[in-house]
C-alpha cells in the first residue's frame, strides 16, 4: 500500500491469486462493498467506529448518497480508501474482512442490510478455513479452504466445541479436546500441568475482566452511586483469594483501575500512580450514597423519594467467577450497603441481547453486567468506541451508554496525532476521568494458559497473536 502526500488517501493493491471458499476471485469492488455495508444507515452491527472517519461517510450514513467516496476501486485489483484527516488510526481502519459481494450483496439495496444480515449464518470469506457445519451451543466445524491464496495453516480439520466452564478441564485432560485457550484458574492451570501429554504457553492478557454500571438508567446513572459500588466492591479480596495458586502461593492476576490493556503504551508508572485506588471501604461507601440521596428508609433498603434503591445484576449462569463474584456483592452490596440487588441469570446471548443488539428496548432491565475483553492492539484508541457517546445504542459498542463530551472530544483528538509519545498525555487524562466517573470496572488484569495436547506443535500464542492466529504456523504431530 501506499500513502498519499497529505496522508489522507492510502491506495491498495490486491493480490490477483486471491479467491474466496467458493472460487470466486477477490476484487476490488469487494472491499468497496463491505465498507458500503459497514457504513449503511440501517447497520445496527459492530465495528461501526471504522467507517466514522472515512470520506463522505456522515453523507452516506444518513441516506443523503448512495455514493460512498470514502472507499472506491481504482481497477479490479485497485482500491483507494479516503479519509476526512490524516488520522494515526487510518490505517488500521483498513484491516476489516472482506465480503463477496456476488455473494452477500446479491439482494442487497443501498439503505437496506436486512439481505446481508439474513445469510450471515451461511458465511462465505476468503480466510484458509470455510464453515462445514454449524450446530448451535455444540460445535462450529471448520475444513481447510482449497482455495486459500496463503501460506501456512496445515491443520485441515478444526471443530470448535462449546464447552461449559465447570467441565472443560474435564475434557481437556480427558483429552476431548485438544486446546483450550485463556485458562485463568490456577486449580485448572495445575490439573492441566500434571498430564505428560499437556504443554502451555503462558503471558500477560491483553485485556482484562470487568463490570460496567449502566450510566443511562436506574440508581447507576449517579456518578456518586457508581463510585459507592466501587468502594463497596472488595476486589482485592477476589482476586487475592480466586487468582491465588495454592501450590505456589503465586497470584495470577493483579488488581488495576485504568480500562487499558496491561500492555498499552497508553499506560506509565506516573499514571499509575495517579489513579484512585477504591480501596474497599464500605463507609466511604455509605457516605457516598448517603450524598447521592439514597439513605436507609423503614423498609431495610436505602430509598430515595419513596423508591426504594435495586440493582438489577446481568449474570450468566454457572460461571466460574459470577459464581464467587455475586455472593460477595450481597454481602457487601446488600447486607452492607442495604441496597435490595435482583439476580437475573441470562444465557450469553441473552445477555449480548440486553446490553448491545437490543440495547435500547433494554436499557431499563439492567444496572450492573460482568463480562471480559481482549484487547487485539497495544493502542488505547481501540477503546474509542467502548467509550464515545456516538456508539450508545442498539447494536453499538458502548454497553455502559457512558457520555461525557470531555472524553468525546479528548478521544477525537487523540487519534489524530501521529506520534504515540504526544498522543500519550491525552490517553492519561482519559484514564484519570473514568477512573472518576467509574462506568467500567477492571475488575482483574491476569495471566493467560493457553493448555493443548503436546502433539500440536509450532503453537506460539502471545498478547497480541491469539490462537486463531498462531494457527498459521501450528501442525499436529503424528
Amino acid at each position: 500500500w501506499e500513502f498519499s502526500d497529505d496522508a489522507k488517501e492510502i491506495t491498495f493493491k490486491l493480490k490477483k491469486d486471491m479467491t474466496f471458499s467458493d472460487g470466486e476471485k477477490v476484487t476490488a469492488d469487494d472491499v468497496v462493498f463491505s465498507y458500503q455495508f459497514l457504513a449503511d444507515k440501517s447497520y445496527t452491527g459492530r465495528y461501526g467506529s471504522v467507517v466514522k472517519d472515512l470520506a463522505g461517510y456522515k453523507e452516506y450514513s444518513k441516506g443523503k448518497t448512495e455514493e460512498f467516496k470514502g472507499v472506491v476501486a481504482v481497477d479490479e485489483y485497485t482500491v483507494k480508501f479516503s479519509f476526512a484527516e490524516p488520522l494515526r488510526t487510518n490505517l488500521a481502519n483498513c484491516t476489516m474482512s472482506i465480503m463477496p459481494e456476488h455473494y452477500y450483496g446479491a439482494n442487497w439495496k443501498v439503505g437496506d442490510t436486512s439481505a446481508i444480515e439474513a445469510i450471515t449464518t451461511k458465511p462465505i470469506g476468503s480466510g484458509p478455513y470455510t464453515l462445514e457445519k454449524f450446530q448451535e451451543k455444540e460445535f462450529v466445524s471448520l475444513k481447510r479452504n482449497p482455495n486459500y491464496y496463503g501460506e501456512g495453516y496445515f491443520i485441515e480439520n478444526i471443530v470448535c466445541k462449546f464447552v461449559d466452564q465447570t467441565t472443560d478441564i474435564v475434557e481437556l485432560t480427558s483429552q476431548e479436546v485438544d486446546l483450550l485457550p485463556g485458562v485463568i484458574e490456577p486449580e485448572k492451570i495445575n490439573e492441566a500441568k500434571s498430564k505428560d501429554f499437556m504443554t502451555f504457553n503462558s503471558y500477560d492478557r491483553s485485556g482484562y475482566g470487568y463490570t460496567k454500571f449502566n450510566c443511562e438508567s436506574g440508581p447507576t446513572a449517579d456518578k456518586k452511586v457508581r463510585q459507592a459500588l466501587y468502594y463497596g466492591f472488595n476486589i482485592k479480596e477476589f482476586v487475592n483469594s480466586y487468582y491465588k495458586d495454592e501450590t505456589t502461593g503465586d497470584v495470577l492476576a493483579s488488581v488495576q483501575y485504568h480500562p487499558f490493556s496491561q500492555v498499552s503504551w497508553g499506560i506509565d508508572d506516573k499514571l499509575l500512580s495517579e489513579m484512585t485506588e477504591y480501596d474497599f471501604d464500605l463507609d466511604k461507601a455509605k457516605s457516598l450514597l448517603d450524598e447521592a440521596g439514597w439513605k436507609v428508609g423503614s423498609s431495610g433498603y436505602r430509598e430515595k423519594d419513596g423508591k426504594v434503591m435495586e440493582l438489577n445484576v446481568a449474570a450468566m449462569p454457572e460461571h466460574d467467577i459470577l459464581n464467587t463474584l455475586i455472593p460477595m456483592w450481597q454481602r457487601d452490596w446488600g447486607e452492607g450497603l442495604k441496597i435490595k440487588l435482583n439476580i437475573a441469570y441470562l444465557e450469553f446471548n441473552t445477555l449480548l441481547d440486553y446490553v448491545i443488539y437490543n440495547s435500547d428496548e433494554n436499557v431499563d432491565k439492567w444496572s450492573i453486567y460482568f463480562m471480559a475483553t481482549s484487547i487485539t492492539t497495544p493502542d488505547p484508541h481501540s477503546l474509542y468506541s467502548e467509550i464515545h457517546s456516538d456508539y450508545i445504542g442498539t447494536g453499538k459498542d458502548n454497553t455502559a451508554r457512558y457520555n461525557n463530551p470531555e472524553v468525546d472530544k479528548l478521544l477525537d483528538e487523540a487519534k489524530s496525532i501521529v506520534d504515540k509519545e504526544e498522543a500519550k498525555p491525552y490517553y492519561n487524562k482519559i484514564a484519570k476521568i473514568l477512573n472518576e466517573d467509574a462506568p467500567i470496572v477492571p475488575v482483574y488484569a491476569n495471566t493467560y494458559f493457553d493448555m493443548y495436547n503436546k502433539k500440536i506443535k509450532g503453537l506460539e500464542t502471545s498478547p497480541f497473536c491469539d490462537w486463531v492466529k498462531a494457527l498459521k504456523h501450528a501442525y499436529i504431530e503424528e
